[in-house]
């Protein structure tokens, strides 16, 4: 029995058909249109990640220290309440809100 497919109906296969032994284009062009979304939503949640530390960047040392904990809690548990209180830390300079007053700088009295 003849298995093969007459001419009339290759004619009418849509064009992302490939015939056998060739190259599937198509499969090709979707795999990397894949990898590039995905690189690209990558990036994007990345960026978007790193907001607080840009907020903080010239903030004091443990204003720093603790956005950069919190980023990296939020990053490797996926829990978003850590992500808005860095913002929130990031925000609030902690050293006006915190005085630390140190004995040399108190006035004599």
């Amino acid at each position: 029995m003849d298995a093969s497919i007459p001419d009339e109906a290759l004619a009418r296969l849509p064009f992302w058909v490939t015939p056998p032994g060739e190259t599937d284009g198509f499969l090709i062009t979707v795999g990397i249109l894949l990898v590039l979304i995905l690189l690209g939503f990558g990036a994007l949640y990345f960026t978007i990640q790193a907001i607080p530390d840009r907020m903080a960047a010239g903030a004091h040392k443990v204003q720093m220290q603790v956005v950069g904990v919190l980023g990296l809690i939020s990053l490797f548990t996926l829990n978003n309440a850590f992500w808005i209180a860095a913002i929130l830390i990031a925000a609030v300079p902690l050293h006006e809100i915190f005085p630390l007053q140190r004995e040399s700088e108190t006035p004599d009295a």
